[in-house]
Order: structure tokens, then sequence, then C-alpha cells
């Protein structure tokens, strides 16, 4: 399972129907705290692709959050700019960069998962 993290509804549900279209179970939150509600709740997600300037909770305070209790968790960024936040905020997790195209997303989720 994927959980989508952004604030965009546009780039939610693009993200979505890509990744659906290659048959993942994809679920979405428009933001951290909705996304951390979701993660308690649904213990199967593998991949989390989140935005990294959001309201109420930035992307990087997320992850953290959320892999403090599931360190296998793999996370993808995503961003058309991390603002004020530094890039080693993000660790060694990737950072597709917005816009993307539904292929690109696709690929690097497939890397992810297969890493």
């Amino acid at each position: 399972m994927i959980l989508i993290v952004d604030d965009d509804a546009r780039i939610r549900d693009a993200a979505a129907g890509a990744l659906s279209a290659l048959g993942h179970q994809v679920i979405s939150a428009c933001d951290g705290h909705e996304a951390l509600a979701i993660c308690t709740r649904q213990p199967d997600i593998k991949l989390v692709v989140t935005d990294v300037i959001m309201p109420r909770l930035k992307g990087p305070d997320f992850v953290a959050r959320v892999r403090a209790t599931r360190p296998d968790l793999r996370v993808i960024y995503i961003s058309g700019s991390i603002g004020d936040t530094p890039r080693t905020a993000l660790g060694d997790h990737p950072l597709l960069a917005k816009p993307f195209t539904a292929a690109t997303l696709t690929q690097l989720v497939q890397q992810t998962l297969a890493a």
C-alpha cells in the first residue's frame, strides 16, 4: 500500500491515479496530520510519497514521527521547492521535483519498492 501526502488535491489525484493504474493500492492524505492518523490505522503502508512543504506539518516532520515507530517505511519526497528546509532534513530519501510526469513517479516508486 502506498500513501500519497500533498496539500494540492491535483497532485494527490494524479499521483494516485498513476500508481493505481500499475496495480498499487493507494490512499491519500491532505497533510502530515491526516497522514499520521492514516499510518496509525493502516499497518500495510509500505511507501509514503510526501510533499516537503505543507501547512500544519511539513513532510520531514511527518516522516520523522511515523518512522519513529515504523523505521522500515520507505519514503519519497516530492516538492516544487523545499523552501527553508535543509536538504539534510530529507535524509537519504529521494526527492522528486515538481512538476513531474507519471512515468517518472512510477519509475521511482518501482525502484524504491524494489530496493
